[in-house]
C-alpha cells in the first residue's frame, strides 16, 4: 500500500493548509432556446495545498520516495486528510459501515452535547464485553487517535485501536456530564487496515456520539461525517515535480499539491 507519509510530528500537514473542492455544471442550450443544466459528478475533485516549513532531510526524503514510486502524477496513493474525520457516519452507529456485537443494544435519538438528539444509548446485555467498530483501509504503521463523546454516570467502557492484531485500548469510567474521551496509538503493524472500537463491560450502558479517528497524536476539532470521510484511497500528486527549497542544512520547505476524486 502506497500512502502519504507522516512527519516526525505524527501528522501529514502543517498549518495553514488549504483544502479545495471543485465541481462542474454542464449547460446545454437547445435550438428552441431552452437551457438545461446538469451536474457532472465524474468531474468533481477535492484538493489540498500543503505548505511545509522546516522539514528534516528524512521527512523530505520520505515524500520524495513516494513521489518517485508514484512516477509523479501517474500512480495513486492513500491520503489521510489531516483536517478531517477518518470515520464515516460518526453519529449513526446503525449504518452498515459499523459492525456491532450481537448482545449490544442500541437506541438512537438521545440528547447530545450540542442540544440536539444525535446521541445513541448503547447497552451490554451479555456476560462478555460487547461493542461496535469500524475498519478503515489504511496502513497500520501510522499514528492514530480515536475519540468519542460519552456520558453515563459511573459506567465502564473502553476505546480501542487495532491493526494486524496489535491492540491498544484504554479503559474509562464515564462521567455524568458529556465528556470527550480519547486513546492514541501507533500500531506499527504491516497490516493495511485499522479498526476503531468502543467496548462496554458486561451490564454497562452509556450514551455516545461524535466518534472520530484522526491520523495524529491527539483529537482534532470534531468533524461530523455521513457517507464521506477524510480517507482518500486514490489520491495523486497534482504536479509533475516537487519544488523544494533548502533553507538550511536539514531544513526544507515546499508547497505540495494533492488531489483526489471524492467518493
Amino acid at each position: 500500500m502506497r500512502y502519504f507519509p507522516q512527519l516526525e510530528t505524527f501528522t501529514a500537514g502543517q498549518y495553514p493548509l488549504r483544502r479545495e473542492r471543485r465541481e462542474r455544471l454542464v449547460k446545454h442550450e437547445s435550438l428552441d432556446g431552452r437551457l438545461r443544466t446538469y451536474y457532472d459528478g465524474s468531474a468533481a475533485r477535492v484538493g489540498w495545498v500543503l505548505q511545509y516549513e522546516g522539514l528534516t532531510t528524512g521527512e523530505r526524503g520520505a515524500i520524495d520516495a513516494l513521489f518517485a514510486e508514484c512516477e509523479g502524477r501517474l500512480q495513486d496513493f492513500v491520503f489521510l486528510d489531516p483536517a478531517a474525520n477518518l470515520l464515516k457516519w460518526s453519529e449513526d452507529f446503525s449504518e452498515g459501515i459499523w459492525t456491532a456485537d450481537p448482545m449490544l443494544a442500541q437506541v438512537s435519538g438521545a440528547a447530545d452535547p450540542w442540544g440536539m438528539t444525535r446521541g445513541t444509548t448503547v447497552s451490554n446485555a451479555g456476560a462478555a464485553m460487547q461493542g461496535f467498530a469500524q475498519t478503515i483501509n489504511a496502513p497500520g504503521t501510522l499514528q492514530y487517535c480515536l475519540s468519542a463523546y460519552v456520558t453515563g454516570s459511573g459506567q465502564q467502557f473502553r476505546l480501542r485501536i487495532d491493526s494486524g492484531g496489535v491492540v491498544t485500548e484504554r479503559a474509562f469510567i464515564a462521567d455524568a456530564d458529556w465528556k470527550r474521551y480519547s486513546v492514541n496509538a501507533r500500531p506499527g503493524s504491516n497490516a493495511e487496515s485499522v479498526t476503531f472500537s468502543l467496548l462496554l463491560e458486561p451490564g454497562q450502558s452509556v450514551t455516545v456520539t461524535g466518534m472520530q479517528a484522526d491520523a495524529q497524536l491527539a483529537p482534532g476539532g470534531y468533524r461530523r461525517t455521513n457517507s464521506r470521510c477524510g480517507l482518500y484511497p486514490n489520491a495523486r500528486f497534482a504536479d509533475d515535480e516537487l519544488a523544494w527549497i533548502q533553507q538550511a542544512p536539514n531544513n526544507n520547505a515546499a508547497e505540495i499539491r494533492i488531489e483526489s476524486r471524492p467518493y
